[in-house]
């Protein structure tokens, strides 16, 4: 494995500024603030008491960030290299209602590998076979309602958070009594690329599975949130999805009554949204632009040369006349009259 040193930056996580350490890229990308779109979503669906889990961990960023909104989290990471890093940022931060289990949750227990770019280690998925360029790592996945019913015993969940590039169904299928019984609000990733490449599922698919699951379904994305039940609102959003990589985020729940605030601000309240400019569009407008500035400057340059031009015609004109008067003054000097005329001139200036 592509040995990397570590580093922190400081990044603003919700209402605090945490030192977060890392090996990749992430940090560097983040530009000093974690994703403010999550931050604003899981204020409209985490009360303070609630129990969260923290399902595909990475280094920590969300793990802080609901160790804010939330009474407990219960952080799930299985690659060991990426927990360390996430046990580092947790226990610098001081969060100490965030607990951490460095293993995957999926519908049964198994011993997996992961997969992921050195640059980017939250990028990892799942996969049972090398990837070239990729860092692998043995894995341990556990089945997620044996697991909690033996280290939490009683826990009710309240609020779930999965990003696992694609093994969504798996985690879910594993917490089959957790969700029947605790009926929690579920947040996880849309992410066609890797239900694609890694599972082999195509996104109608994965949206009839949530609808099986999940009473209440929402997509979010830059234009607020679109109900998954309704079957134009589905369409939109696998359109807008797979060909705009919009509505990254899709929300679960049992009941609306559940979602309050999110239905206030991304569904009655939706962000005002104005489409993007194509890139062919905004290429051939800069294109124009810069044809008819060129135009512009080429137009400034002619008038120049031609009143250059004309000066230069004035001022050889203005020499010619200066030499022609500066002649004629020198003939009239040199003539015969002015010579005997020459002491009149004299007198008359005396006499002056």
């Amino acid at each position: 494995m592509d040995q990397r040193k570590r580093h922190s930056l400081p990044v603003r996580i919700g209402d605090q500024t945490f030192q977060v350490t890392s090996d990749d890229d992430y940090l560097g990308n983040l530009n000093g603030t974690f994703e403010p779109a999550t931050v604003e979503l899981f204020h409209t669906l985490v009360r303070p008491n609630d129990v969260a889990l923290d399902i595909g961990a990475n280094i920590g960023c969300t793990a802080l960030l609901l160790s804010q909104l939330a009474g407990k989290t219960i952080c799930f990471e299985p690659s060991p290299s990426t927990y360390a890093l996430l046990q580092s940022n947790v226990e610098n931060a001081g969060a100490a209602n965030v607990v951490l289990v460095n293993a995957g949750l999926g519908a049964k227990a198994a011993d997996l590998s992961i997969a992921f770019n050195p640059a980017n280690r939250s990028g990892g998925f799942v996969s049972d076979k090398p990837v070239a360029g990729h860092a692998i790592e043995a894995i341990k996945i556990v089945h997620g309602d044996e697991h909690l019913k033996a280290a939490f015993p009683s826990t009710k969940i309240n609020f779930v958070k999965i990003d696992v590039e694609g093994y969504e169904l798996n985690v879910l299928n594993g917490l089959a009594d957790t969700l029947a019984n605790d009926r929690p609000v579920v947040t996880l990733e849309l992410n066609h690329w890797c239900l694609n490449a890694f599972q082999r599922m195509s996104v109608p698919d994965f949206f009839d599975a949530l609808r099986a699951k999940f009473p209440v379904l929402y997509a979010v994305g830059k234009r607020g949130a679109r109900d998954l039940h309704t079957p134009a609102d589905s369409y939109f959003v696998m359109h807008e999805h797979i060909v705009k990589f919009d509505f990254p985020v899709i929300v679960g729940a049992f009941d609306e009554s559940q979602l309050g605030a999110f239905l206030d601000r991304y569904v009655r309240n939706p962000p005002a949204y104005e489409e993007p400019v194509p890139a062919e569009v905004r290429i051939a407008e800069l294109q124009a632009a810069l044809s008819q500035t060129e135009q512009v400057l080429a137009t400034e340059r002619a008038a120049r040369a031609r009143e250059q031009a004309a000066a230069i015609t004035l001022a050889r004109d203005a020499a010619a006349r200066q030499q022609q008067l500066q002649a004629t003054i020198d003939a009239v000097h040199a003539s015969h009259s002015w010579k005997v005329t020459a002491p009149l001139r004299a007198v008359r200036n005396l006499l002056n």
